[in-house]
């Protein structure tokens, strides 16, 4: 699905104390004939120290359903997160979306249904301002490719 090097995300995390927080946040971008994605896995030092940041890349045929494009960039953050369960360990994790709850933006539309789908897999779903990993990190990444 997207090519994180988990086994190096998960060593890295295991090196790290359990005050660490780790978010986890996807975004895309739309091209004329693709849809870029970007998953960002930022590890939050001791939650105060600074952060490692992991990120991958990932570009599909064009998605002109925006409420298919933004539960893509869900699925791709709760598939890293998943893939990391194992080395979390007590660990703060949370999935970042770029998601605004405001029902004036566009991005509201599939609020309810990302929610329900993050949580059903036991994970925390953050959104909009706090959703940094997402709509900050990731977003950053893709507006440097």
């Amino acid at each position: 699905m997207i090519d994180l090097k988990f086994e190096k995300i998960k060593k890295f995390i295991s090196e790290t104390s359990k005050e660490t927080s780790i978010y986890i946040g996807s975004d895309s971008k739309q091209y004329r004939d693709s849809t870029i994605f970007v998953t960002a896995v930022v590890i939050h030092i001791d939650s105060c120290r600074g952060a490692k940041i992991f990120y991958s890349f990932k570009k599909e045929r064009k998605i002109n359903s925006l409420r298919e494009r933004l539960m893509k960039e869900v699925d791709l953050s709760v598939y890293t997160a998943l893939n990391l369960l194992d080395c979390i360990d007590g660990r703060k994790l949370e999935i970042h979306l770029d998601l605004n709850p405001n029902e004036n933006h566009k991005s509201n539309i599939v609020v309810r249904d990302a929610i329900g789908y993050v949580l059903s897999q036991g994970l925390k779903p953050v959104l909009k301002p706090n959703s940094i990993a997402a709509f900050s990190v990731a977003d950053y990444l893709l507006k440097h490719l």
